[in-house]
């Protein structure tokens, strides 16, 4: 028989295990209610910032997970100015160049089945290939560095399957293949029509039945889907004209002609995006070595693996040691943005229907206030015919009268009205284009005064003191852009090289 003192040693180790499991699940617990509280109190950030971009002019739609949990998928503003139908996330709008991800994954998709391999030249999917293109590989296609044009045409311009291979083919190289980057949508258009040829099928239906229908996207393509044409947003300049929609723009029957298929015109919803992005988080499409392949192919030998342009996707390091995998596409009226921090389960997704400056910074600034302690984004100014006028009234006193006049006027403003970021950016570009170093530095300092938490404003003000020669003021100003933009890669450039 067990003594009195083993019994009363058995019961402390039972009472210690029962102690150290209570602990345990009390901190879990607890760590678990912080997140929550952390994650509630964010999205209330985040709806208060897109509901105060949206009285601004903003319109389309907007999702949003946070550390793996879909918190916000809301519309914003209307697919329909005229019927007053609002977006919701259910709204059909153009992605524009985010359709190049799918056309990346679909050639990977292909190299899984066997049919092709990334390292393929072309010459081996088309005849009479010149020789200054025979060289080009698949590879060199997806990561832009074949040394293509951007463009042959206009997006709904028509053309012929035969017409655009032979303009292509044609056309003159900007680089020797393999030496450098060169974002060409034409290249993408070449990737289309290569998967047509492999898989014996027409882009968009390889792409539905091997990427979107495993994915459960069945409000995504060019017109497979028969949309409902009440879905989808029509498009608007930032007047509110009428730009229309891209389904009726002339196509090539069910899809855009080759200057525009492959490379971009995908029609999708934010939810649906969402559904893609989840299930590139697994293997059901493509293999742990085909994402290898699509978010860290092979660089070039001058390159910096910790930024490049990958397969259909913009890859970074973050200061946080994870990576950022984004791409963004518009053609000016319909703009889409895909933002996702894999490694920390965080994803936006922006789809827009009207053009408005600053739409594209959207998901930068959200980004910035889930990843930067108690950062406050930046609104951008009502872009109408007051703050328009004004811009420019400011430009014209730089010129005529001088930077401490401008400031004085510009302090002195009437209340709701300011400089557009934009409109001050483009004046001083055209000053620096003309060697007018003192009036472009005067324009961005202003603008730097207008727009304090605006990395580019001082980025700007930084390119025009560089090129005037003042190396002193420039890293300065580069510092600050680099201090309110952790990853602007353009700055840590200039101020290295500058330092050297």
């Amino acid at each position: 028989m067990q003594n009195n003192s083993a019994k009363i040693n058995i019961n402390r180790q039972k009472m210690k295990k029962v102690s150290i499991a209570i602990l345990m699940t009390l901190f879990f617990y607890t760590t678990s209610f912080a997140q929550q509280v952390k994650i509630s109190k964010l999205t209330k950030r985040i709806e208060t910032y897109l509901t105060e971009f949206e009285k601004a002019g903003f319109s389309g739609a907007v999702l949003v997970e946070l550390y793996g949990k879909k918190v916000i998928s809301k519309g914003y503003g209307f697919r329909n100015l005229e019927l007053k139908e609002k977006n919701t996330p259910n709204t059909i709008i153009d992605i524009g160049s985010l359709t190049k991800q799918f056309t990346a994954a679909a050639i990977l998709k292909l190299e899984m089945q066997g049919k092709l391999s990334i390292s393929d030249t072309i010459t081996k999917y088309f005849q009479n290939v010149p020789v200054d293109k025979s060289t080009f590989t698949i590879h060199d296609l997806l990561r832009h560095q074949s040394g293509l044009v951007g463009e042959v045409g206009e997006d709904y311009e028509p053309i012929s399957d035969q017409d655009f291979i032979d303009t292509l083919m044609k056309s003159s190289l900007q680089f020797k293949v393999g030496a450098d980057f060169s974002y060409s949508n034409i290249g993408y258009s070449l990737l289309a029509l290569i998967i047509e040829n492999v898989s014996g099928q027409s882009y968009e239906q390889y792409l539905y039945e091997n990427l979107w229908k495993p994915s459960g996207m069945e409000t995504t393509g060019y017109s497979r889907p028969n949309f409902d044409s009440d879905l989808i947003a029509i498009g608007y300049t930032k007047n509110n004209t009428v730009w229309g929609k891209p389904t009726e723009k002339k196509w090539n029957g069910k899809a855009p002609y080759r200057h525009l298929l492959g490379n971009g015109g995908i029609l999708s919803t934010s939810e649906d995006m969402y559904k893609w992005h989840k299930s590139l988080m697994t293997e059901n499409i493509l293999s742990k070595g085909a994402k290898e392949k699509l978010y860290h192919p092979s660089i070039r030998a001058n390159e910096n693996i910790n930024a490049i342009y990958a397969y259909g996707w913009d890859v970074s390091k973050t200061n946080r040691n994870t990576f950022r995998v984004w791409h963004n596409g518009t053609n000016n009226i319909f703009y889409a943005d895909c933002m996702r921090f894999i490694d920390e389960n965080t994803t936006l997704i922006l789809m827009s229907n009207k053009t408005f400056l600053g739409t594209d910074q959207i998901t930068f600034e959200i980004a910035k206030m889930i990843f930067e302690n108690n950062y406050k984004p930046t609104l951008p100014k009502p872009d109408n015919e007051t703050n328009e006028k004004f811009s420019q009234q400011i430009v014209e006193i730089i010129l005529s009268k001088g930077l401490e006049e401008a400031k004085l006027t510009y302090k002195k403003r009437p209340s709701e009205t300011d400089v557009l970021e934009y409109f001050l950016i483009k004046k001083g570009y055209e000053q620096l284009s003309q060697n007018n170093y003192d009036a472009a530095i005067s324009i961005f300092t202003i603008n730097c005064i207008a727009n304090p938490n605006s990395f580019n404003a001082f980025d700007s003000l930084g390119e025009a003191y560089m090129n005037k020669g003042d190396k002193i003021s420039a890293i300065k100003n580069y510092e600050i852009s680099l201090q309110l933009d952790q990853n602007n890669e353009n700055a840590k450039d200039m101020i290295i090289k500058m330092k050297q």
